[in-house]
């Protein structure tokens, strides 16, 4: 018992530690870029949603990655901007830098990144997320967030150190 005990209370510390972990990336092209695995930050019964952030460290420009989960429709790639309602006054629209359909652990999503302006990572590191907007089908999604709403400024707070 005490065995079992054990090993659920590690991989309860792993999983807590993973999601804040820090991987890197050195592209082919030169790029280094630090970056986070999609943490899930909205589950609702057509969609699934993750998030994370990414830093290239040769231009210093930040970026936010989502990943949706289609559960009732076959997955689309996502359209124009990203919007973000925080819990400060002001929302974010994120432009996109690419949109495409990826195989994420044996399943099909949707997976785009946006590139963060300076007002949106000063937004983003003191506000948590209340609410995600995206288009897919030709029709506006939202989400409100029902776990992790801090994510964003926790990894913030990290990438922001280096």
């Amino acid at each position: 018992m005490k065995n079992i005990l054990l090993l659920i209370a590690l991989l309860i510390t792993h999983l807590s530690f993973s999601q804040t972990e820090i991987k890197t990336i050195n592209r082919p092209d030169g790029v280094t870029m630090k970056y986070f695995n999609p943490t899930p930050v909205a589950i609702a019964s057509s969609h699934e949603a993750g998030l994370s952030l990414y830093k290239n460290m040769n231009t210093k420009q930040y970026f936010l990655a989502i990943v949706v989960l289609f559960k009732k429709e076959s997955p689309k790639e996502l359209t124009g901007n990203l919007l973000i309602q925080t819990t400060g006054t002001k929302g974010l629209s994120l432009v996109p830098v690419f949109h495409k359909i990826i195989n994420m652990n044996g399943q099909n999503a949707a997976s785009s990144m946006y590139l963060l302006t300076n007002r949106d990572i000063n937004e983003l590191k003191i506000n948590n997320l209340k609410l995600i907007s995206f288009n897919a089908y030709n029709q506006p999604v939202g989400l409100t967030l029902t776990k992790n709403k801090d994510l964003v400024a926790k990894q913030l707070s990290k990438l922001l150190k280096l």
